[in-house]
């Protein structure tokens, strides 16, 4: 019994520890294993020869891998800016006592219930050159079509409108979340002694709201990084990789051109990305 006793905590945390053999320790190492390895579509049934940091090597002497991280930095720089910034807003007047806040709540949250394809559809059939609303409408207007997702300059905005449309739902649910942890006598206290609504917002809300802060930022950072369903479907990529994000590239290098291990290269340099990111952002924003 006291062996057995000993044992009960490991047993617990036993299928924890599985989930994360199978779904995150097994495929990075085997994503790391291919990486180190000569691996394509010409190739995958022979013998895979070890090559070491080659494929590293080749994507660091690519340009298009560059051109990927600056459209990578505006990318996901525009959408967390704006995700963060409108959700916090709407967090903060949603969480006031005005009539019919969880209606509104549950109509904004909507964006982020339907599948990241299904907004890049949405958004390609409004910004569409040709055919979009958005241009029909400024052409009954009188003004000219905009080449919303044909304009090198500007079709990364195109998408980081329609990655801040999905994305903010979350920001709202989650800074909700944590407005809703502040204990209300805090605010009666702060009026009791004085201070304004926007004292009480500097020194109260807004430091007690630091640590949902932090780990939103983290997590919609990561997943502007990682995502690359709106660019696929509303660009490709285009044009002239002026919206090919990093995890875009990694796409296409693996699934469309066929070069598995330079595109599991590719994934690993997003993984430490995103690590360097949650760094940044758990360094500074905690001081």
């Amino acid at each position: 019994m006291a062996q057995i006793s000993k044992l009960q905590p490991y047993l617990f945390l036993a299928p924890s520890f599985a989930i994360l053999l199978v779904f995150l320790i097994f495929p990075l190492s085997w994503n790391i294993y291919i990486a180190l390895h000569d691996v394509s579509l010409t190739t995958l049934l022979k013998e895979w020869e070890y090559v070491g940091l080659e494929n590293f090597v080749t994507i660091f002497d690519d340009p298009n891998f560059y051109t990927s991280l600056k459209v990578t930095l505006m990318f996901v720089g525009g959408s967390v800016a704006l995700q963060f910034g409108v959700g916090i807003l709407m967090a903060l007047v949603l969480n006031q006592q005005i009539r019919g806040s969880g209606v509104y709540r549950a109509i904004l949250i909507i964006p982020w219930t339907i599948s990241a394809v299904i907004a890049a559809f949405s958004f390609k059939f409004i910004l569409d050159d040709n055919f979009g609303i958005l241009n029909y409408i400024l052409n009954q207007l009188g003004m000219e079509s905009v080449g919303w997702l044909s304009d090198p300059n500007i079709v990364i905005w195109s998408l980081v409108i329609a990655n801040t449309w999905y994305g903010t739902p979350f920001t709202l649910l989650f800074l909700t979340a944590g407005l809703l942890s502040i204990n209300p006598s805090l605010y009666e206290a702060a009026r009791i002694d004085g201070a304004s609504k926007m004292r009480s917002l500097f020194h109260i809300t807004l430091p007690l709201l630091k640590p949902f802060m932090i780990i939103n930022l983290i997590l919609i950072t990561m997943w502007s990084v990682n995502l690359f369903d709106i660019q696929l479907i509303m660009t490709g990529g285009g044009p002239l990789f002026s919206s090919t994000t990093t995890s875009l590239y990694m796409y296409r290098q693996a699934f469309e051109f066929g070069l598995l291990s330079k595109g599991a290269a590719a994934g690993i340099i997003l993984i430490l990305i995103n690590l360097a990111v949650a760094v940044i952002y758990v360094k500074f924003l905690r001081r």
